[in-house]
Order: structure tokens, then sequence, then C-alpha cells
């Protein structure tokens, strides 16, 4: 057999356990193609998933019908950690471990196969503790019945080094080993396992693998940014052809066969010809039913199916699947209406969400267009774009800041008559969070979460109650001495970003046009941030920002309270009664809802019902009592729920007795500090927070451009405040009525 082959099949990961669950076709067709169907192309791929019995799986490899990894338990009564080495052949559901002796505490890792299917390990052997720790550091390899082949001591290529762990490791055809800690170091040793050289990378790698050719390469971050493919000499230790418009890749490069790789990233997989240095998407995840993010593996089988191996870590338990990609022509999979979920890019728990949807909806499918590229702005600019002229995505993502512009223009439908029809209660809801995209009697989008953003300070320095103006900031600065700070960090630009950006809904009033720039407050606001510094000068002597905030140097925090920890790890920051002020604002209280992964229905989508039934997922009871973390469910009986776990003590069993344990562990700088169980007080200061939070957060990057672009002027000593605030006002007035 030719080398390409044998290494097209070293490097398959070949899987045959477990039980079918669904079919479904993918592709990455934005405008309702069939199932997915990539525009212009005539055949879809479809999807069949098997999922194994494994409590993990680390690094799978394959060799003839067996696939090979590592698994490792923790003995907590011994204190022991012990690692083997499974097996599963084609046909059984349930790995085999093999004879691979690895002593107790020695970790594998990495696991990989030569050309022959034996098995390379290598292996981190601890002993003793403390200063008497020693490590040592060795490849092996071995036959799959367990029998030792070699075993290299390769300790001595970690002196001089603070931390070694070899994460890569390949073997190349003519017998050279290559391996890598991570870091930008490639060492290369012979056959016999004596070092031949190093290689140095740019900066850090990303994978090692063999190439169809038989020859090591290895991928890596160029100083350019963009993702370096070069093959490794080994006769001169040094990097011989490199390619040029490489794809990125989540974790590596598969083989599809001896001209083509292949690359997952983010949503796509990507084919990358060798030949002709050149890169195309093949499918979408999303639209296959499949979570990218999950993705640990993927290739070619010989029957020409791609293959990628699935390990879902968002559970308690890992669910690993190996899911089959079989292309067929268009015609042969079953059709669905297909709706877009336009965004800039996909938030994990929507992009959970989509493929639940997908897998138990049978009229409606849902496919995703991410509007994100190198440059975010132009991204961003197109997706503004389509929406407002009548083409955008059925559903609509409203997390960019453009959501006023949006209702403004009249793009979004209303959402109540649909509320209504479903029999949903508006009071089982946290009422200004849900009624977050409301303008008049409308509702323009559902929100599933929120956090609130606000300020916090002592309540000695603050006061108690919350909500201050301009003025009552520069009345506290002026008791202080003079080199206090109000935030840390904070230059001109950061200071007015947090005056006005925050707050964009007091000086523009989307529904009637009207812009307050120059009515005098907003010249306070120039004026205040013209006081800060121009630039931030950061020293490693620098008194840290939890003793400023300690030693009242600091006063103020700008945070975003997204769980009860957050409130209990910045109240204890401080170590005295606190207050949440908010933001300086001319009305309210200073402190914004900000709704997580909002979204509305493109008022001309041909499919609106469809899209309705996907956006009623978010606040129903399933997704508001599991799937929201990070934030606050906007359902009330899940957020008691919430708050009620928060309350429930954690216990461990010491010496007999039940102690409490944190429920998590804090730290800033030098200030660490264990969260236990809130008690009711906390709770009821949290519950008074939201509830009296009555603002959104608006933004709008146009709008913050252009405040930012004219102060500029100010703060260079051209030009007044109030100069300043007529030209925001003039520019800003234009933008409203042109985008209204």
């Amino acid at each position: 057999m030719e080398k390409s082959s044998v290494y097209k099949k070293m490097l398959c990961l070949f899987l045959a356990a477990g039980c079918l669950v669904q079919v479904v076709g993918c592709g990455k067709d934005s405008e309702g193609g069939k199932n997915g169907q990539d525009e212009g192309k005539d055949y879809v791929y479809v999807a069949e998933f098997q999922s194994i019995e494994a409590e993990n799986m680390g690094t799978p490899v394959v060799s003839g019908d067996t696939v090979y990894y590592t698994n490792g338990t923790y003995n907590e009564e011994m204190d022991e950690y012990k690692q083997t080495v499974c097996a599963i052949k084609e046909g059984e559901t349930k790995p085999t471990v093999l004879p691979i002796e690895i002593d107790v505490n020695t970790y594998v890792s990495n696991l990989n196969l030569d050309a022959e299917g034996n098995l390379l390990l290598t292996l981190n052997a601890s002993e003793g503790e403390g200063e008497n720790l020693k490590q040592s550091y060795f490849v092996k390899t071995y036959k799959p019945d367990g029998t030792e082949i070699s075993s290299i001591d390769i300790t001595s290529l970690g002196e001089g080094m603070e931390y070694f762990y070899v994460q890569y490791l390949v073997k190349d055809a003519e017998g050279n080993i290559f391996l890598s800690t991570g870091e930008s170091n490639i060492f290369i040793l012979d056959k016999d396992g004596n070092k031949k050289g190093q290689v140095m990378c740019d900066n850090w790698v990303n994978s090692l693998f063999i190439m169809p050719n038989g020859k090591a390469a290895v991928s890596y971050w160029g100083n350019d940014g963009a993702t370096t493919l070069a093959e490794i000499d080994p006769a001169t230790n040094s990097f011989g052809k490199t390619y040029a418009n490489v794809p990125e890749t989540n974790y590596g490069f598969g083989v599809a066969d001896e001209n083509i790789l292949l690359a997952s990233s983010g949503n796509s997989l990507y084919k990358y010809d060798i030949t002709t240095e050149t890169c195309e998407e093949e499918l979408n995840w999303i639209n296959c039913n499949i979570n990218g993010d999950y993705i640990q593996a993927v290739t070619t089988l010989e029957d020409g199916r791609i293959l990628a191996v699935s390990q879902d870590w968002s559970g308690d338990e890992p669910k690993i699947e190996f899911i089959y990609l079989t292309k067929k022509a268009a015609s042969e999979v079953e059709e669905k209406i297909t709706l877009t979920y336009g965004a800039m890019y996909i938030d994990q728990k929507v992009k959970e969400n989509i493929i639940r949807f997908n897998k138990s909806n049978e009229k409606y499918r849902i496919e995703v267009k991410e509007y994100a590229t190198d440059d975010w702005e132009t991204g961003l600019t197109q997706m503004n774009s389509e929406i407002v002229s009548g083409n955008g995505p059925d559903i609509i993502d409203l997390s960019n800041g453009n959501a006023d512009l949006y209702m403004a223009k009249g793009v979004l439908e209303d959402l109540n008559p649909y509320i209504d029809a479903a029999g949903i209660h508006r009071e089982d809801y946290v009422e200004n969070a849900f009624q977050a995209y409301a303008s008049g009697d409308k509702l323009y989008g559902i929100v599933p979460s929120f956090s609130v953003i606000t300020v916090m300070g002592k309540t000695a320095d603050v006061g108690e109650e919350q909500g201050w103006t301009i003025d009552d900031v520069m009345t506290l600065m002026e008791s202080k001495p003079e080199n206090t700070e109000l935030f840390a960090y904070c230059s001109k630009e950061t200071i007015l970003y947090y005056m006005s950006s925050m707050s964009l809904d007091s000086f523009v009033d989307w529904e009637t046009g009207e812009c307050k720039f120059n009515d005098g407050y907003f010249e306070k606001v120039l004026e205040f941030a013209n006081q800060f510094p121009e630039a931030i000068e950061y020293s490693d002597d620098e008194e840290s920002v939890p003793s400023k905030i300690q030693s009242g140097k600091l006063l103020l925090q700008e945070i975003s309270m997204t769980d009860v920890q957050s409130y209990q790890m910045y109240t204890m920051l401080y170590g005295e009664p606190t207050t949440f002020i908010g933001f300086p604002s001319n009305s309210g209280n200073g402190s914004y809802i900000s709704p997580s992964n909002g979204m509305g229905i493109n008022a001309k989508s041909e499919n609106k019902e469809g899209a309705w039934e996907f956006l009623k997922t978010f606040i129903e009871e399933d997704f508001q009592n599991n799937s929201v973390e990070w934030s606050f469910p906007v359902l009330r009986s899940a957020l008691d729920a919430q708050f009620e776990e928060a309350m429930t003590p954690e216990y461990v069993e010491i010496d007999g007795e039940q102690v409490e344990e944190p429920k998590t562990s804090w730290s800033y700088d030098e200030f660490s500090a264990d969260i236990y169980a809130a008690t009711q007080e906390q709770i009821d200061e949290i519950k008074a927070l939201i509830e009296s939070t009555t603002e959104i957060e608006s933004r709008n990057d146009e709008i913050t451009n252009i405040i930012s672009e004219e102060a500029a002027a100010l703060f260079a000593g051209q030009k007044s405040a109030k100069d300043v605030a007529d030209v925001i006002q003039s520019r800003v007035q234009i933008y409203v009525n042109e985008n209204r």
C-alpha cells in the first residue's frame, strides 16, 4: 500500500458504535433552498448521528477497524489519578480497556498512531511532592495488544522551561518524531529518539499533523494574524513548503484525500486544496444540526462520507457523538420551509436552540447567516443595509445596538398579536426586561435573559439613593484629594463613553426624531470628560484596583451584574456598605437593563408564523429553566428558582461533620474571596435593583462614532464644549432624520 493511503487511514477517525438518532440535510444556503442546499449546487449533506457509551474521549485516533482514545479517572479516597487507553471496534457499543499499563499519577498528554498502526503516547510521570517533586517525560510506542515497542526519555527537552507539557506528537513516514509544547517550539527526534534539532514558529502552534505525502506539517498563527501552514524538513531543521490562503481551524487539519485537507472553523467546515492552495466552505455545521464548537476531529472515510467526532461538555456529563455526513442529491431529501436567522455572530445558547428546533420541528428549519468578518464595521454595515432595505433575514438578532434604528424604520414585526394568540401572560415575566424592545403600544423583540449594567460605589461617598447627575459627580470629585480616581484607568474617551453611549435614549428619541445634545446637559458631560487624561499609562508597579477601592483612591466601578454571585463578589470587594448609584444621568436612576440575545421578526418575512414558532421557544419554561447562563432569566418563576438555588447552601463532610463549602471562588489581582450561599437580604437588594431599573441599554455605533469624532476637537483644545455639542446635535439629527 502507498504511504499516502497508509497515512490517510491513520488519520481517519473511523467510528461505528451506537444507535442512529436522526438524519438531516444540511448546507449553507441562507435564501431558502432545500434543507440547506448550497446556492448553485444540486446536493446536500445528510447527517447520521451515533452515540457511544464513554465517560470521555481524549484525542481519538484509528487504525483499521478500531478507534483508540485515552480515558482518565480520579480516585478521591486514594488521591490517585489513573489513565487508560481504550478501543472501540466496529459494531461494538462499549469501549475495551487495552492492556497498556500506565502508572498511577502518570499523565498521557498525547495519543497518536504511527504508519504501522502502533500507538504513540507521551507520558508525564511524577514522583515526590513540593521541593522534592521530580517529573519525567517519555515517548512510548505500543502495539495494540499492549506490547511495549520502545521508550524514549525526553525529559532533557524540557530543561530550562518553567512548564514542560507535550501537546502535539507525530511521526512521519521516515520515522522522525516531531513534538511541541504548543508554544512556538517544535522538537525533531530521529527514529531512535536522538534529538536532531528544533524549529521555531512565529507564534503558538495550532496543530501538528501528517500531510498526505507523509511529511510532518505545522499550522500556527502568523504575525499577520492569519493561519500559516508549513511542512517541516527534518534534514535541514527548517520549514519546507509553506501554503497560502489557509483557513483557520479549531483543532487542526484532517486529511480528505491526497490533495484535500479538512478544517473545521467556527460554524463552517472548509476544504483546502494543497495543490491549488484554495479554500472553499463545504458545509455549515449549524445547518447540519451540529454544534461546530464541539467538533474535535473531522475526516473522510474510504466510502466518501465525512466523519466528525463531537464531544459536548455543556451538561453535567459529556455527550459523545460520531456523525456521518453523506452527500446526496437535493431531490432525495425531504423539504422543509427554511427560515434565516441573521446576526453578526451566533451566541452559543442561540446556536444550541436552533439545533434543537431543527431536530424537533416537522415544518420549519432555521439556517444562519453571520455577517461578522475580519472588519466588524463592514459586516455591521452590510447587516443593517440588508435589513433596512427589506432584504434581510426572517429572524433578526437585536444584540448589536441598532434595535432603535430597526424599530424607527418599521422593519420589525409587532409581536403583541403573536403573544396574545399563544396565551402568554405578560405578568409572568420581568416587565421592564420583557418590554425592552417596546415602542408605543407595540413590542418588536423578545428578550430571553438580561443583565443589569450599573455603577457602584461606597455608600459613604455616593449616599443611599440610586441615581445622580453630572453635577453630583463633580461635587463628589471636588470633595476628594487631587489624585483620586473616579473610574479605573479612565481617559477622556472612556469617561465620555460611560456618560453618553450607555444612555443614548436620554439624547435621542427615535419615535419623535428629537435630539437633545445642545440643551446644556451634554455640554456638561463634554466638559467633565475633558478633565481626564488624554491617555492612560499602565505600570506594573501601580497599586491594584481592589487596593485603590478599599483605600478610597478609586471611587466607582462600572459593573455588569449577571447573577447573584456577581453581586456578592462586587459587594465583597468594597468591604463596606455600597450603593448601586448608576451612571450619571439627567433622567432615571442611571442603571440599565441589558438584554441578552434579543431577537425580532422581519416585517417582510414570508414565514412570520414559523419565525414566531422559533422565537417563542426562548421565553418558554424549558429554555428559561435550563439554558439561561451568566444572566437573569426573564421568566419570573425561573428567576425565583435561580435566586432559590443561590440561597441554598452546599455542604461537604469533614471529620464526620457537615461543613458549608463555597459555591465558587473569585480573585481580582491580590484580592480573593470564597462565595457562599446568598442571604435573603442580598436577594432582596438584587430584586430591588432589577425592579427599579427602567432604562434599557441603548447603543448605536454610528452615533457613538459621531460623538467620539467631534469630541476630539474639544480634547485637542480646538473647540469649546458648546461648539462641539452643537456640531454633534446637527450631525446626529441628520442621521436620525435619514434613518427614521
